[in-house]
């Protein structure tokens, strides 16, 4: 597989995936919250990331080196009057095919669920979705 190639897990555990379903369904969940996200290299950092641009009309996008060779990308796309805000996970690696479904699918949601956490303590005055709270 090509190191910079951005892969989803169907990708990379074949057509039946049960992972992929649980990371949809857990990134769902999440994905109102970050529409509270005002500083993205903050988050970031926040996560061990970097802020990056993959030209695919994200709005923003982290990658986090989970092990070497292994790397997630993180994708949001704000809500707008259209379509609500959205929130994608890809990988890329030379290592990639290495890692099983689901423990690629914990360690995203645990990422996840740690963006939540700095939205909740970079918005102490706000109400947030409630997610943010049980994480």
């Amino acid at each position: 597989m090509e190191q910079d190639k951005l892969v989803g897990l169907q990708e990379i555990e074949g057509a039946v995936s049960p992972h992929s379903a649980q990371v949809a369904r857990a990134l769902k969940a999440r994905q109102e919250a970050l529409e509270f996200v005002t500083d993205v290299k903050a988050l970031a950092s926040f996560i061990g990331g970097e802020v990056e641009t993959l030209n695919i009309k994200e709005d923003w996008a982290i990658n986090k080196d989970i092990f070497p060779g292994i790397t997630v990308h993180f994708i949001y796309n704000k809500a707008d009057d259209e379509f609500p805000g959205n929130l994608r996970v890809l990988f890329s690696g030379e290592r990639i095919k290495l890692m099983s479904g689901e423990d690629l699918a914990g360690l995203v949601i645990a990422f996840v669920s740690h963006m939540l956490r700095f939205v909740r303590e970079t918005n102490p005055d706000k109400k947030l979705p409630e997610v943010c709270y049980r994480v």
